[in-house]
């Protein structure tokens, strides 16, 4: 299908009369001006997620998230998933192999992780990408409205989760 879509590209730019290979670097170089400008927040964002986790700042904050899990029917083995999935996709893909290893993938606390995988984003990963090179006006806006999404899916994956199975 790729090499499909290549030539229908390299047809239809042919077909109008567009300079392909001059289109193509001007779309290299700027997708490298884009690289290098988000790159210092992609660097910002990994060595902070690896701080949090090697500090114990994790271990802490499901300490004290624990208990309120609990209450509101989310299985504390969960904790670690939810306090990492904001940050890390690669760090809660671990999270979830671990919790999937521990108590198999047919188990309420396996099944409401692979919900809560699927269901949630990498939210400070997707704005770093975003918008990393840019200034944004009510940046604390978006990210409380995104991390208020954020709590409400894992609510309602535990809850779906223990309703359905």
């Amino acid at each position: 299908m790729i090499p499909i879509l290549i030539l229908f590209v390299l047809g239809m730019g042919l077909i109008h009369g567009v300079p392909i290979l001059s289109s193509f670097a001007q779309g290299v170089r700027e997708g490298v001006q884009t690289c290098l400008r988000i790159f210092p927040t992609m660097m910002l964002i990994l060595i902070s997620v690896s701080v949090f986790r090697a500090s114990g700042a994790l271990d802490f904050m499901i300490g004290l998230i624990a208990p309120v899990c609990d209450t509101l029917s989310i299985p504390s083995p969960i904790v670690p998933l939810v306090l990492m999935r904001p940050l890390s996709g690669g760090g809660s893909l671990s999270l979830c192999s671990e919790i999937l290893d521990r108590f198999g993938a047919d188990s309420l606390v396996g099944r409401i992780a692979c919900v809560l995988s699927a269901s949630t984003e990498t939210t400070f990963y997707t704005l770093g990408i975003y918008l990393g090179g840019a200034n944004p006006k009510g940046l604390w806006r978006v990210i409380s409205a995104a991390l208020i999404c954020d709590a409400l899916t894992v609510l309602l994956s535990a809850w779906v989760c223990n309703l359905i199975f």
